[in-house]
């Protein structure tokens, strides 16, 4: 799993938790800091001795930052949790033993909690079992990220994140995981996203369309 974080101190820790305290005994967890200037430094070092590998130094954005991990990741699955999100307990032993049941799919998704800056639930995010000609029909991401995991050599067909996108990065990404894999939806809150004024979905949302 890949955190990309830039001065999210304030939420950065309970994001790191969520995955240390999953208790998979096969846990490679990467955090990608791009030069935070908060105290986000100061919380990863806290955590260090349970960190695959951790840096903060200046990067190109989001998609880059994840590319970096997953580049130096071991792990058959792969995975990204933004710095101000969350996954719910047990859902790394819960999605790898999916995969193991069913060997033919690449990509397992499920649900998402929609959470406000106090971490209070306000709602539920639906995924849905969908088609690529239904990704296609939409505007909207079609499939909640928080919470989906990929088989690692899918990279090889599809390739990485593309990193001239900064907001439709993930949308990109599943359409081609949609073109190429076999997806399997799963009816059960994996993670849950956070969503404020300042989350970079509402504060540049002027690029969606342009992207």
């Amino acid at each position: 799993i890949v955190t990309p974080s830039y001065n999210q101190a304030q939420y950065l820790e309970e994001t790191i938790r969520s995955v240390l305290l999953q208790n998979y005994p096969n846990l490679e967890y990467i955090i990608i800091d791009g030069g935070s200037t908060d105290s986000s430094v100061e919380i990863i070092k806290k955590y260090e001795p349970w960190l695959a590998y951790w840096e903060s130094k200046k990067d190109m954005g989001q998609a880059h930052a994840i590319n970096k991990g997953w580049k130096n990741s071991y792990g058959k699955f792969l995975s990204w949790i933004n710095s101000d999100d969350v996954l719910k307990p047990g859902s790394l032993t819960f999605v790898i033993s999916e995969f193991n049941k069913k060997p033919t799919v690449d990509f397992i998704y499920g649900d998402n909690e929609r959470i406000d800056e106090m971490s209070q639930v306000t709602s539920v995010k639906k995924g849905r079992q969908i088609k690529i000609t239904d990704m296609l029909r939409t505007m909207k991401v079609p499939i909640p990220q928080p919470g989906s995991f990929i088989r690692k050599d899918v990279l090889e067909k599809i390739g990485y994140l593309n990193e001239n996108y900064h907001v439709v990065l993930d949308r990109d990404f599943f359409v081609r995981c949609g073109l190429a894999c076999e997806l399997h939806y799963i009816p059960k809150v994996l993670a849950q996203i956070r969503q404020y004024q300042d989350a970079k979905s509402f504060s540049e949302k002027n690029k969606w369309v342009k992207e």
